[in-house]
């Protein structure tokens, strides 16, 4: 109890925690309205790397959720702090990436390079060639630093078909190269950190909600924070050993019960 009731800023994953593909939960903006009310913020924490923060404010906007681009820190947004941070010398990087993080990357002072990179950054590239794949594959075998957004082998998604993820992309450049990536990410505890700095707050003021319990929740539990699982089946491919949650719940409204329930206890 005294945990959740010290909560100052909570981070959500999106898929499969306040929407499922296309759809919003029914219980996503009650628990938005709930924070609200509290004067407890949010943000979205989200390792998929293929839209960037504008894309993301539209397609939260389109569900009736109205965030601005203060409400989001992503993994592609972690990858330029943490490059920014631990290898200021990297100045000119090649990306397997959508033309929307070429921008982030550009606006954030780097030059996109596909002829003589300092790094070699692998994204949620959706528009992926086999050329592009070999050309990152290159300059990693001639020993340019590789860095993946994150390490998620699959995205969810409410259509039939099955979305390979950066961690999948990563893994193929490192078997055909036998050189190692640097994975950024959820459960990364760098990238919670970070967010919670950007929000000025401290990690046992945090609280990380999620569904996947190899990212989502072992970056919470990796950090220090507070975390909360949604209960989702087939959120991971294989269950990590050792990473148990603060909560375990069915969705946001039975979370929003239960912090209710704790507030009703607190002594006065």
């Amino acid at each position: 109890m005294e945990k959740l009731l010290q909560i100052r800023q909570v981070f959500l994953d999106m898929d499969g925690t306040i929407y499922h593909g296309n759809t919003l939960f029914p219980t996503t903006i009650p628990f938005l309205n709930f924070l609200k009310e509290r004067k407890i913020g949010f943000a979205f924490l989200s390792n998929n790397s293929s839209l960037s923060i504008p894309e993301y404010v539209e397609k939260l906007a389109k569900m009736g959720i109205k965030a601005g681009e203060k409400h989001f820190y992503t993994s592609t947004e972690y990858t330029i702090d943490y490059l920014k941070e631990k290898h200021p010398e990297i100045k000119r990087v090649t990306l397997l990436a959508m033309k929307s993080i070429e921008k982030e990357f550009q606006q954030a002072g780097f030059e996109i390079d596909r002829e003589n990179p300092q790094a070699v950054v692998i994204a949620f590239d959706r528009n992926l060639t086999y050329e592009k794949l070999c050309r990152a594959a290159y300059f990693l075998h001639q020993g340019i630093p590789g860095f993946a957004t994150h390490p998620d082998v699959f995205c969810p998604t409410d259509q039939k078909t099955w979305l390979v993820d950066c961690g999948a992309i990563t893994k193929a450049l490192e078997v055909s190269t036998n050189k190692k990536i640097k994975v950024l990410g959820k459960p990364d505890p760098g990238m919670l950190k970070y967010a919670a700095q950007k929000f000025g707050v401290g990690i046992h003021q945090c609280l990380m909600i999620g569904d996947r319990l190899s990212t989502d929740i072992a970056l919470g539990v990796n950090a220090g924070a507070a975390s909360c699982q949604i209960l989702s089946p087939g959120a991971d491919l294989t269950v990590p050993e050792g990473i148990e949650p603060d909560y375990k719940v069915h969705d946001l409204g039975e979370l929003q019960s239960v912090w209710k329930s704790f507030e009703m206890r607190r002594p006065e």
